[in-house]
C-alpha cells in the first residue's frame, strides 16, 4: 500500500460519528490524512509504497515517520517507544524525536521513549528524564535539571560529553567519575543512589506535584466521566460503549475488505503469476490425460485426472500461510491502535479472496476439464467446478487456521506438510482402503 492509503485507512478507522460540517467519512479521512502528512513532512510520499525488506518504498526515516503519523491518527493519550531510533542516522533520529515532540504539542499526548546514545539535540527535546539503575529509580524530573542533580551529588561531567551519555555513565562503575574531593562522598551502590534520591528535595517536589495532580484529577472523578462521555459520543452506532473501537464490526469488515483489494492491486504481479502458473499446470496435467474416453481401460486415467484436479486446487491455498505471517505484525500493531478487531481482518480476507479464487479456479478447471474430455454436460461440469471451488476455500481456511495456531512459519509449514501428505495418501486413490493402516483409516473417512 502507498503512504496515502495507509494513513487514510488509519484515519477511517478512527473517524468520529460527529464530523465538522457534516463531512462524509471518506472526505474526513482524506482531509485528516493530508493534514497529518503535511505536519510530518510526508506529503511528497503520498503515492509512494511504504515498502518492506523486499519491496522498495520510502526511506527508513520516512517509514518511521509513517508509523508516528499512524499513531497520531489514533489520538492515543499515552504512547511508549522502545529504542525506535535503532538503525537510523543521527539526523533522522533527531527528526523522529522532533516529530514526536510536535505530536505531543498538537494532540496533548505523552510519550515515554527509551533511546540509546541520544545526542544533545535529541535530549533537549524532552520535558522530563528518568534514570534507572538496575531497575531502581535514581532520578525522575525535568530533563534540564538532571545534569545539575548528579553534579551536585558529586559526579564530574566532562565538558564535551552529552547529558544523555553522562546520565548513562552513572550506572556503570567503570565509566562514572567523581569530582575532585568527592571520591569518598558520592554514592557507590544501587541502594546508596536510591537513598540519596529519596532524601533529595527534588524527590519531595516530585511527590508534591503528583499529590496535587491526583487531587485535581482523582481517579474515577469528573474528568474520567467526561472522557468516557466523549468517547461514547464519537463512537458509531451499534458499537459497545466499553469497546475500544471507534467504528462498528460491519464497518471494520468493509474497511478491511477495501484495504485487501488495495493490497492486491498494488501487488498485481503476484496474482497474475499465480493465475499463469495454474494455467500452465492445467495444460500439463490435461496433456497427460488428454483424450481419455469413458471406457473401462480409461477408469484409472479419469480417476487420476480428478485426483490431480482436487489436489492442485487444494495445494494452491498453502500460500495463505506465508501471506498470513507477513501480515501478522501489521494486524497486531493496528489492533493495539484499536483500528479494528483481528476477526474482521480474517473475514475481510475471505470476502476479498472470492473473486480472486474464482478467477484462478476458472483458469485451471475449464482447461483441465475439457482437455481431459470429461462429460460435456452443464450439470456435470458445474458440479465438478462447485466441488473444486469449495475445496479451494476449505483448504484455504485449514491453512489459515494452522497459521493462526502456530508461532512461526516453520511450525505452520511443518503441520501443513504433514497434513497434505496424510490427505494425499489416505484419500482412497493413492492407497486403497484395504491397505490403509487401521490407526489412520479415519483420515480417509474425514476426507470423504
Amino acid at each position: 500500500m502507498t503512504v496515502g492509503q495507509t494513513l487514510e485507512f488509519a484515519a477511517s478507522a478512527r473517524t468520529p460519528t460527529v464530523r465538522v460540517k457534516d463531512m462524509s467519512r471518506g472526505d474526513y479521512a482524506k482531509h485528516v490524512a493530508s493534514v497529518i502528512m503535511a505536519v510530518f513532512g510526508l506529503s511528497h510520499t503520498y503515492n509512494t509504497k511504504v515498502g518492506n525488506d523486499f519491496v522498495r518504498g520510502v526511506s527508513g526515516g520516512e517509514r518511521k515517520r509513517v508509523s508516528i503519523a499512524e499513531m497520531a491518527l489514533t489520538a492515543s493519550p499515552l504512547a511508549a517507544w522502545d529504542n525506535s531510533t535503532r538503525g537510523l542516522d543521527s539526523a533522522t533520529a533527531l527528526k523522529f524525536v522532533q516529530s514526536l515532540r510536535l505530536l505531543a504539542d498538537l494532540a496533548g499526548s505523552s510519550h515515554a521513549i527509551a533511546i540509546y546514545q541520544a545526542s544533545q539535540a535529541i535530549y533537549e527535546v524532552f520535558d522530563k528524564a528518568v534514570v534507572l539503575y538496575e531497575g531502581r529509580q535514581i532520578y525522575y524530573g525535568p530533563a534540564a535539571d538532571a545534569r545539575k542533580f548528579f553534579e551536585k551529588q558529586g559526579w564530574y561531567c566532562p565538558p564535551r560529553q552529552t547529558t544523555g551519555d553522562f546520565l548513562t555513565s552513572l550506572t556503570n562503575p567503570t565509566e562514572r567519575q567523581p569530582r575532585e574531593g568527592m571520591e569518598q562522598k558520592v554514592p557507590r551502590t544501587v541502594e546508596e543512589f536510591e537513598t540519596y534520591w529519596h532524601q533529595s528535595p527534588e524527590f519531595r517536589t516530585l511527590g508534591e506535584n503528583i499529590e496535587q495532580h491526583e487531587q485535581k484529577y482523582p481517579i474515577g472523578g469528573e474528568a474520567a466521566s467526561k472522557i468516557q462521555e466523549h468517547k461514547r459520543s464519537v463512537q458509531s452506532g451499534h458499537t459497545r460503549p466499553k469497546s475500544p473501537y471507534m467504528i462498528s464490526i460491519p464497518m471494520q469488515i468493509k474497511l478491511n475488505t477495501k484495504r485487501a483489494y488495495q493490497r492486491i492491486w498494488m501487488d498485481k504481479s503476484s496474482t497474475i503469476a499465480t493465475i499463469a502458473s495454474q494455467v500452465i499446470m492445467a495444460l500439463i496435467v490435461g496433456s497427460i490425460f488428454y483424450g481419455s474416453e469413458f471406457a473401462t481401460q480409461y477408469t484409472s486415467s479419469l480417476g487420476g485426472a480428478l485426483f490431480f484436479a482436487v489436489l492442485l486446487n487444494a495445494l494452491i491455498a498453502i500460500s495463505e500461510i506465508n501471506a498470513l505471517y507477513a501480515q501478522r505484525p501489521i494486524v497486531e500493531k493496528q489492533k493495539s491502535y484499536a483500528f479494528y478487531h483481528p476477526a474482521t481482518e480474517a473475514i475481510a480476507g475471505v470476502v476479498a479472496d472470492i473473486p480472486i479464487k474464482f478467477t484462478i479456479a476458472v483458469a485451471f478447471n475449464v482447461i483441465l476439464y475439457f482437455m481431459v474430455g470429461l462429460r460435456r454436460e452443464p450439470s456435470q461440469f458445474f458440479i465438478y467446478f462447485l466441488i473444486t471451488f469449495i475445496i479451494m476455500f476449505v483448504m484455504s481456511a485449514v491453512f489459515r487456521t494452522m497459521g493462526a495456531i502456530t508461532k512461526t512459519v516453520s511450525q505452520a509449514m511443518t503441520l501443513a506438510g504433514v497434513l497434505v501428505l496424510a490427505l494425499v495418501v489416505y484419500t482412497g486413490y493413492v492407497l486403497p482402503t484395504s491397505y490403509m493402516h487401521p490407526w489412520f483409516a479415519w483420515i480417509h473417512y474425514i476426507s470423504k
